[in-house]
């Protein structure tokens, strides 16, 4: 199927499937292209407009697996809402077409975040947003098109053992780099001594392409892949693609400051996402898992860690 033909057929089904409030979809204009979705805006007939993101299955990922992916979208993007801290896109449905699917959303006019600190207070007002007394969700969902495993769990632990496990399971690591990462899953609770973690809404993969503001300079977060977690490992992911400035860090440890063993702990939620970014995109990230393990392998080296 050419582009155009799968455009055409993308407007066609966003009609039937009247998500965008039963208007007539008048134009369909790309506004950008990762390497795993496509998004557009939607104009209808009445002027109205709408977000839809297009994923086409391929052999990693079925149309079954692609509407599973939108689905757990739709209710990470509801987790994110119910926190009532930032701006999050209303989600308004997913639908079929013969080459994926697809997911409408409220459309937002976004602009480059320029105000960090808000940003930080935000994050931290939606880390200490109550909610439930133990780790995971209520569906698995995925970090990229990783499958992302959210069973619950009473340890964080025990939680974050099975999220690097799966990682590592799939991941090409050398030799000495696979001991090093079993080493670490058999040490894991060291790195949490006398540490007190209360479940916090976490986004999941919050990097500076994830987030934004709005017209009103208020900030949006969206694609998320959330769950109940710890704080700190939101920002695993910010610290490696973040380009996120010192004023956001000190506006958010204002209101969560950094508890002991923080530093020591900063490479292994790094390491999630860069195993992640090798089993997604391929070894041009390999030196970089290979590098962090080394530094948490010499930490398990140490005498006296904490």
């Amino acid at each position: 199927m050419t582009n155009t033909e799968s455009t055409s057929e993308l407007v066609r089904a966003l009609n039937d499937s009247g998500l965008c409030r039963g208007d007539t979809i008048a134009l369909l204009t790309p506004i950008g292209s990762s390497k795993i979705n496509d998004t557009y805006r939607a104009k209808t007939a009445n002027g109205c407009q709408y977000f839809v993101k297009h994923h086409i299955a391929d052999a990693t990922m079925d149309q079954q697996a692609c509407i599973e992916m939108f689905e757990a979208e739709v209710a990470g993007l509801s987790a994110l809402r119910q926190t009532g801290t930032f701006r999050v896109p209303q989600p308004l449905g997913i639908g079929k077409v013969s080459d994926g699917a697809f997911l409408v959303t409220e459309f937002i006019q976004l602009q480059p975040l320029s105000d960090q600190q808000k940003f930080g207070q935000m994050l931290a007002a939606m880390h200490l947003a109550k909610g439930p007394e133990k780790f995971g969700f209520d569906i698995d969902n995925y970090i990229g098109t990783t499958p992302q495993l959210n069973g619950w769990k009473e340890s964080w632990v025990d939680f974050l053992h099975t999220r690097l496990k799966f990682q590592f399971d799939q991941a090409p690591l050398p030799e000495k780099a696979q001991r090093q990462a079993e080493q670490l899953l058999a040490n894991l609770p060291v790195f949490f001594q006398d540490t007190t973690i209360v479940p916090s809404m976490i986004h999941g993969d919050l990097w500076s392409g994830n987030c934004a503001e709005d017209e009103n300079r208020e900030p949006v977060v969206y694609d998320p892949a959330v769950y109940w977690g710890h704080n700190e490992s939101e920002l695993g992911i910010m610290r490696l693609f973040g380009r996120f400035g010192d004023e956001l860090y000190e506006a958010y440890h204002a209101h969560l400051p950094k508890a002991p063993g923080f530093d020591k702990r900063a490479p292994i939620y790094e390491l999630y996402h860069l195993v992640n970014h090798l089993n997604m995109f391929g070894v041009a990230y390999l030196d970089r898992c290979i590098r962090l393990l080394q530094i948490i392998s010499n930490l398990l080296d140490q005498d006296t860690m904490f």
